[in-house]
């Protein structure tokens, strides 16, 4: 009877084991960009995307809450959209995607290459793959990833206008995915920017992955803009105190060819820009 018991035992703590260990099926994809790898894990419901060793980002389908997880600040910080800066007008973006043909197979799926322009700039070439976003799991995370994009602008705000054509296009990728597919490698200039290496289907998931620690505090991006706000303010004023003599030295850089008009521009430009952002 009490090897009965002990045995009974075993088989509930394995189970149990066997029950905290895994979750059912989802899908991992690993992307390579800069020498680094970087994961992104989906169970259907959820996305989470591993962006450093201590950082990761959850995205709920459901709800289209956003929450980027500090495990060094034992903090998670709500991407809300409540609170967020304006930023004035949107950036234009005008994207032009042209069809090269039939691209290599990459991470086992067959693409097709796009030259791929904004606002008339050459932005590298995209091999996309169809074939990889036929697969439920893909489409959801692009959902996830669309929701990250449009919380990404809103969190820069007025900052949008500053940054290149390219950049701008990358945030609005995900309008063209009917035509391209899945992104499955990106090039400028013959150099690689980032590749998809695999795409893992069916495969177990630890049962943490989305599970953030109930110990850990939790901001939101309302509040981090005021203390952001409050630290521009008091940069702002510093910088003011030195202001007349910067423009002199700035004037007299660019009469003497140091300074060129373009870095000027951009200069007041970014004046400007942060004096909106304060607002």
């Amino acid at each position: 009877m009490k090897s009965i018991q002990i045995a009974g035992a075993f088989t509930l703590f394995t189970g149990l084991i066997l029950h905290s260990a895994i979750v059912k099926a989802g899908t991992i994809v690993e992307i390579k960009s800069d020498n680094e790898i970087s994961t992104i894990m989906t169970d259907g419901k959820q996305a989470r995307m591993n962006s450093t060793d201590s950082d990761y980002i959850i995205v709920n389908y459901a709800d289209h809450s956003v929450k980027v997880v500090d495990t060094e600040k034992h903090q998670v910080m709500l991407l809300n959209m409540d609170g967020m800066p304006k930023g004035g007008k949107s950036a234009k973006v005008q994207t032009a995607l042209k069809n090269l043909g039939s691209g290599p197979s990459i991470a086992g799926y067959k693409t097709q290459k796009f030259s791929y322009t904004v606002n008339g700039q050459p932005c590298g070439v995209i091999y996309g793959s169809k074939e990889a976003y036929k697969l439920k799991s893909i489409k959801g995370l692009f959902s996830a990833m669309t929701t990250m994009a449009e919380r990404q602008q809103a969190m820069m705000g007025g900052f949008v206008g500053m940054m290149d054509n390219c950049s701008l296009g990358d945030l609005k990728m995900a309008e063209h995915v009917d035509t391209v597919g899945v992104p499955m490698r990106t090039e400028d200039k013959g150099v690689v920017d980032s590749e998809v290496i695999s795409i893992k289907l069916d495969v177990s998931l630890p049962a943490d992955t989305f599970v953030i620690p109930k110990s850990y505090k939790t901001v939101t991006m309302e509040g981090e803009m005021q203390k952001m706000k409050k630290d521009m303010s008091n940069m702002q004023q510093q910088v003011q105190q030195y202001q007349p003599q910067m423009q002199q030295m700035m004037q007299q850089m660019q009469q003497s060819g140091q300074l060129p008009p373009e870095v000027m521009e951009k200069m007041r430009r970014a004046q400007e820009q942060m004096k909106q952002y304060q607002q």
